[in-house]
C-alpha cells in the first residue's frame, strides 16, 4: 500500500506519534515500524530522548523531536530505578504538550504508538481523547511468560524446577527463563515493570509484536487468546526483506558512533563466511573475566574475527591480545551491524541474543553462538538452539563464566560442516518466511496495512 488516499475525512493526513524506550534496542525496531506507516501515508513524530543523536535518511514525513531530560536535582548517587522514573516524567510532560500544541491543528494527534515497556502512556493519551496502541520489543514467548508472571500463573521465586506454559512450547528449565525470573533479587523493579506491560490491556487495544507468526506460531496462538496481538515484524530495514520502504539500508538511528567504513573494507578483503562477528549490543557490561576468556577462546578458534567493544569495556581486554592478534583480528568500538551481518565474509554471530539482534541474524542468515547475559536473552538462546536450531548455545561452567574451550568449540561447531550445515539450512527456511511475513500480502504486511485504514477509519 503506498501514501495514496490515507487522510482523514476532513482530507488532513493522520499524525501519530511514537515513543520509544530511549535505549537502542528499543529505538530501532519502533523507528522501522515509524517508516512502514510513513510508506503508508501517515505523518509520524519520533520522540527521542537523547542528545548525542545521529540521523540518517529519515523519510520526509517522519520528524524526529527531541524530548529534554529533566534535570537531577538530588546530591546523592542517583538509583537506575530513579533515573527511569526522571525520563519518564520527562516523557509524560513533552507528550502532553505536544498533543495539546496539536489540538486544534490540521495535523491534531490521532494515535500514540508507545512502547510495551511506558504502559502509563495508554491511561494518558485516552484521557486526551487520543487512541492508543502498544509495540511489544520482545518475541511472543517472552511475552507469555511475563503475562503468566503477571496473571500469577508463575510464582516468583519460581517454585518449580521446569515450566512447560501450553502444548507446543517448549520445557523451559529456569536458566532458560528471562534472568528477571529465574534471578529476581537482581533486579526487582524490573521484574515488576516486565510483568505491568498487561496491566491496562484490554480487546479494543492494538497490541504490536516484533515478530512473524510462522517463526512463533503456537506461542503466538496462545498470546491471542489472551490479547489481540498482531505481528508487524520483523522489523528490520526492508532492504533485508521485502525491499518495498526505497534505500532502506539502515534503522536511521544510532546512539554510538560506527566505524563505517574501516569495517567494510577489512571485511571486503576476508574469504565468504570466514568471519566470526562479535557484539553484546549497546548496553551491557561484561567481566572482565569473561572478556578475558572469549578474547583467548577467538584466538583459539584461528578464525577472522571483528568484535565491537565499546569504549567503557576496553580496558578490559588482556593486555597484549590485540597485539598479538592483528593479523585476524578487527577491534571496533561500533559498527552498523545489519550491514555487517549481510556481509558474505561474515560467517557466524557471537551474540548476546537480544531479540533484535537474534532476528536480525536469522534474517540474514547468520549462524549464531549464543552468549546471552540477562533479559530475555536466555529465552531467545533456547530457541536458536532447541527450537529454530540455528545455533549452539554455550554451556556456562561452574563460576558463571563461558571457558575458552567452550567459545572455541560452539565457533567452530557452526562454522564447520557437520552442525554448521543444518544450522545454515534452517536459516535458509527461516529467512524466506520472514521475508514472505513483509511482502506484499504476508501475515505482517497485512497487519500493518489493516492498522492504517482502522486508523483511517476512526479519525
Amino acid at each position: 500500500m503506498g501514501s495514496h488516499g490515507n487522510e482523514d475525512k476532513e482530507g488532513r493526513r493522520v499524525h501519530v506519534v511514537v515513543v520509544p524506550t530511549p535505549t537502542q534496542g528499543h529505538i530501532n525496531p519502533l523507528l522501522q515500524f515509524s517508516k512502514h506507516l510513513a510508506h503508508c501515508g501517515l505523518t509520524v513524530t519520533f520522540l527521542a530522548v537523547f542528545t548525542n543523536v545521529a540521523a540518517i535518511d529519515l523519510p520526509a514525513s517522519v520528524t524526529l523531536q527531541q524530548v529534554s531530560v529533566l534535570p537531577y536535582d538530588g546530591t546523592d548517587a542517583e538509583t537506575p530505578k530513579a533515573i527511569w522514573e526522571r525520563i519518564q516524567t520527562s516523557i509524560r510532560l513533552h507528550l502532553i504538550e505536544l498533543i495539546a500544541r496539536h489540538e486544534n491543528g490540521s495535523d491534531r494527534v490521532a494515535c500514540v504508538v508507545y512502547d510495551s515497556m511506558l504502559p502509563w502512556i495508554h491511561d494518558v493519551v485516552k484521557e486526551l481523547g487520543v487512541l492508543p496502541a502498544v509495540f511489544f520489543t520482545q518475541s511472543f514467548c517472552v511475552n507469555a511468560i511475563y503475562y503468566n508472571v503477571h496473571k500469577e500463573w508463575i510464582n516468583v521465586p519460581l517454585q518449580q524446577s521446569s515450566v512447560c506454559l501450553d502444548h507446543g512450547f517448549p520445557v523451559l528449565q529456569p536458566y532458560d527463563l528471562p534472568s528477571f525470573i529465574f534471578d529476581p533479587s537482581k533486579y526487582p523493579f524490573l521484574l515488576s515493570l516486565v510483568a505491568d506491560q498487561y496491566s491496562r490491556l484490554n480487546d479494543d487495544d492494538w497490541i504490536f509484536i516484533n515478530t512473524f507468526d510462522s517463526l512463533e506460531s503456537q506461542e503466538g496462538e496462545w498470546m491471542r487468546r489472551q490479547l489481540p496481538f498482531k505481528s508487524i515484524g520483523p522489523m528490520l530495514p526492508s532492504f533485508y526483506l521485502d525491499g518495498t520502504l526505497q534505500d532502506d539500508r539502515y534503522y536511521g538511528l544510532s546512539l554510538l558512533e560506527s566505524n563505517t567504513d574501516s569495517t567494510k573494507s577489512w571485511l571486503d578483503s576476508k574469504d565468504d563466511s570466514s568471519v566470526v562477528y562479535v557484539s553484546f549490543g549497546s548496553m551491557v557490561e561484561v567481566k572482565k573475566e569473561q572478556i578475558e576468556e572469549l578474547a583467548w577462546g577467538l584466538k583459539l578458534s584461528n578464525k577472522f574475527f571483528l568484535w565491537v567493544v565499546r569504549e567503557s569495556e576496553i580496558h578490559k581486554l588482556p593486555p597484549s591480545f590485540m597485539e598479538e592478534t592483528t593479523e585476524k583480528g578487527l577491534i571496533v568500538k561500533w559498527c552498523p551491524q545489519v550491514q555487517v551481518l549481510a556481509h558474505k565474509s561474515v560467517g557466524c554471530f557471537v551474540t548476546h541474543c537480544g531479540w533484535n539482534s537474534t532476528l536480525e541474524a536469522l534474517c540474514l542468515g547468520v549462524p549464531m553462538v549464543a552468549m546471552e547475559l540477562w533479559s530475555d536473552q536466555p529465552t531467545n538462546a533456547k530457541y536458536v538452539e532447541d527450537v529454530w536450531r540455528i545455533g549452539k548455545r554455550m554451556r556456562i561452567e561452574g563460576d558463571g563464566i563461558w571457558g575458552r574451550e567452550e567459545i572455541e568449540m560452539c565457533v567452530n561447531d557452526v562454522m564447520g560442516e557437520e552442525d554448521g550445515n543444518e544450522i545454515r539450512e534452517n536459516l535458509r527456511k527461516l529467512r524466506e518466511l520472514a521475508k514472505e511475513a513483509m511482502d506484499e500480502g504476508g501475515t505482517s504486511n497485512i497487519n500493518i496495512n489493516h492498522f492504517v485504514q482502522q486508523l483511517m477509519r476512526k479519525t
